[in-house]
């Protein structure tokens, strides 16, 4: 892949040092990938105070990634840039709206597998950063990214409440979800539940660049995901849909 960090107000810090920061973020990503991502990448500040990923008017038109990270808040940019990234890898504008019409009521589930990227991203950065840092003199590196992976993970607002199950707080949040994906607490919660078998399986990251455009509940889309999937990805999707307590045979 190509990614290129353009010019722009990014506080105090060199654009040397966030471009080969977000080059291995990335790769933590597209290195476990049977078809890695091979396109281009331009990274820019964010405007709107939010980081997000632009729709293209052509396929061959290079992503522009937008982040809201400034300064020297590293940990900022490589959270921000993995959902943005793992958004380009999962074919997000076929699943939006805007391009294919129709409701897209499990895109709020897209919004928390990307979530997981996100802390699987820096949990692996924190783990690798002893032989894989972006940049030598970050000595700290790997202590900041997991202190930082762990506020997120403890958070409150993203625990499940005691004496539910995942199953159990869907069925009252669900429809909700469908309404509106963007509600950050709940596709956290999600997420961080999700988390541990994507650690487990880091292969089944293949799985994500074949989700399905599914209209129907979480289970029906699980089901469309597993059916659409190669034989080696669809234990994987099993195993997310069992931690929802659907049964899918692998």
């Amino acid at each position: 892949m190509q990614l290129y960090v353009l010019q722009g107000d990014w506080g105090q810090v060199h654009i040397n040092y966030i471009d080969e920061l977000l080059k291995n973020t990335a790769s933590h990503l597209n290195r476990l990938l049977r078809n890695p991502f091979k396109g281009i990448i331009y990274v820019k500040p964010s405007e709107e105070g939010f980081p997000r990923v632009l729709m293209r008017d052509f396929p061959d038109q290079p992503f522009v990634i937008k982040l809201s990270a400034r300064d020297r808040y590293w940990c900022q940019y490589a959270y921000q840039f993995s959902h943005e990234f793992c958004h380009v890898l999962s074919g997000f504008e076929y699943l939006e709206p805007e391009r294919n019409r129709g409701p897209k009521p499990n895109n709020w589930f897209q919004e928390a597998i990307c979530e997981v990227a996100s802390v699987f991203t820096l949990r692996r950065m924190a783990e690798r950063s002893a032989t894989d840092l972006p940049c030598s003199n970050w000595v700290n590196y790997a202590e900041d990214l997991q202190n930082y992976s762990q506020e997120l993970l403890s958070y409150p607002a993203v625990q499940l409440p005691a004496g539910l199950t995942l199953q159990a707080w869907l069925s009252l949040h669900e429809k909700e979800l469908q309404r509106h994906r963007y509600q950050r607490d709940k596709n956290a919660l999600v997420a961080y539940l999700l988390l541990r078998i994507f650690e487990n399986n880091p292969l089944g990251w293949n799985a994500i660049q074949s989700l399905p455009d599914a209209s129907g509940s979480l289970e029906e889309y699980l089901v469309d995901w597993h059916s659409a999937l190669d034989t080696e990805d669809k234990p994987f999707v099993a195993s997310l849909s069992q931690a929802f307590g659907y049964s899918i045979d692998a």
